[in-house]
């Protein structure tokens, strides 16, 4: 994948003041969870807030803005990309994801949910912590050390996926992890094969394409439009109705 945007000055500047931005906002975020505290919905979700992570987000992303520049990735404000690939087909295909998971989750509904109205920051928060760790700085960071600089610039459309893989794999493997004790041989195989078909791997890696078209608005849309439906109206409305 060596068709690198043509990237201008402009472009550049711009999507680093939306990065700062979009950090500043994380930092707004913890200032409200300090002002109302609350219990959120995991038990490790907490340090999730922490100033620390916040600062270890801060810097990541801004290492992986700066590979990203260095790995034809788009900008994250590109004079390429229309706010129809930004914006619309990422939430197009969030909400879709939306719904297939409340359609999958109603058989026996999950309590994983933050009530309203402090479920509208906290998943927003959330969304921008996981893509700025698994796609900002996961992606762009494997692709420049395996492509760019053992390779030589080669073979870079494979170690994309390699790396988008990878990153998808985040979420789904603890529960693989819970699946895979006590079983061998065949089972394995097929645990494996559960997985690559679920939802949350295929989303995953469908936010990993979005990135490397559209760049990276395209996958933070993509995950706020997926916990807008998922954990804000949904979530919502069964917490209310417990």
């Amino acid at each position: 994948m060596s068709n690198a945007p043509c990237r201008t000055t402009r472009d550049s500047a711009i999507s680093t003041k939306i990065y700062l931005g979009l950090i500043a906002f994380m930092v707004a975020v913890k200032v409200v969870f300090l002002l109302f505290p609350t219990v959120f919905p995991g038990a490790d979700q907490e340090g999730a807030f922490s100033w620390t992570t916040i600062l270890a987000i801060a810097v990541m992303g801004f290492i992986g803005l700066l590979l990203s520049r260095r790995t034809g990735f788009p900008e994250i404000w590109d004079s390429n990309v229309s706010n129809r690939q930004r914006f619309l087909i990422p939430a197009a295909i969030g909400i879709v994801y939306g719904l297939v998971t409340i359609i999958i989750d109603l058989r026996n509904p999950s309590p994983v949910h933050l009530k309203l109205p402090l479920s509208i920051p906290f998943y927003t928060y959330g969304a921008l912590l996981l893509e700025i760790m698994l796609r900002l700085f996961t992606i762009p960071l494997l692709v420049w050390l395996f492509s760019n600089l053992i390779l030589r610039g080669r073979w870079q459309t494979k170690v994309f996926w390699l790396a988008a893989i990878i990153a998808a794999l985040y979420e789904p493997l603890p529960h693989m992890r819970e699946q895979l004790n006590g079983v061998s041989g065949v089972a394995v195989f097929f645990v494996f094969i559960k997985w690559a078909i679920e939802p949350l791997f295929l989303a995953n890696v469908l936010t990993g394409w979005l990135f490397r078209k559209y760049g990276f608005l395209a996958a933070f849309i993509m995950r706020l439009s997926f916990y807008l439906v998922w954990h804000i109206i949904y979530g919502g409305l069964i917490s209310t109705a417990r």
